[in-house]
């Protein structure tokens, strides 16, 4: 028969067992879940969705401000920004109107700011005709701006000006920038800095001007004079 101290030294021994093994259980059976959450947080880190044929729009009051149609939506991490593959077509809105469509290669849309930009064979055309073209655009909502920070081109009826940048202000429907502008109309051509032009009224206003005449227009003039 075991005595008293033998049978307190098996049962510590079986206690300390039992302990270990529950350790052991512990361990394994915690460790894949532990695993499986690393992998979701690394996951989370990629672009964690992908849709086509979809629309991203802004309202503001329940106004709509602008929306974009795109072939292509990567959502990416926490969702920050949204970048969009073949962009069909952007929508500017004004007081509930569309004043302003744009197609482009490419577009990414900002969630903490309201802003997008979009790249790639920019073509910006206002409701009255008046065309942009340009390679990057940026939406800048505070001020209600297409802000074309590259060279850029706009044609209207009678007018072509090349510039350094545009600031395209919707609400005011004015084209401005204060680069030098390289501006053609059907009298000739004129160069200077610190353009306005109203897209309703065609009327512009430029400062520091150089003026190189047509040769007919030219003529004309000195007949006109004479």
């Amino acid at each position: 028969m075991l005595t008293t101290r033998w049978r307190r030294l098996m049962a510590g021994l079986l206690l300390i067992a039992a302990a270990a093994a529950g350790a052991w259980l512990t361990v394994h059976l915690t460790a894949p879940e532990r695993a499986s959450k690393e992998t979701d947080a690394r996951q989370a880190e990629a672009p964690a969705v992908s849709i086509r044929d979809s629309v991203v729009e802004h309202s503001e009051g329940g106004t709509p401000s602008w929306r974009l149609l795109i072939d292509q939506l990567e959502i990416s991490t926490g969702g920050r920004a949204i970048a969009a593959g073949g962009l069909r077509e952007g929508l500017v809105y004004d007081e509930g109107k569309p004043v302003v469509r744009i197609t482009a290669g490419e577009a990414t849309y900002r969630t903490s700011d309201k802003s997008f930009e979009v790249t790639g064979g920019v073509k910006v055309v206002s409701h009255e005709g008046a065309v942009v073209t340009t390679d990057r655009v940026e939406w800048l909502p505070e001020t209600q701006t297409l802000h074309c920070p590259q060279e850029v081109t706009l044609r209207a009826e009678g007018i072509t000006l090349r510039a350094e940048n545009l600031d395209l202000i919707v609400p005011e429907n004015i084209a401005r920038t204060e680069a030098r502008v390289h501006l053609r109309t059907e009298h000739g051509y004129l160069t200077g800095r610190n353009l306005i032009y109203n897209l309703d009224t065609r009327a512009y206003t430029l400062k520091s001007v150089q003026a190189i005449f047509e040769v007919e227009t030219a003529r004309e003039e000195l007949e006109r004079l004479r």
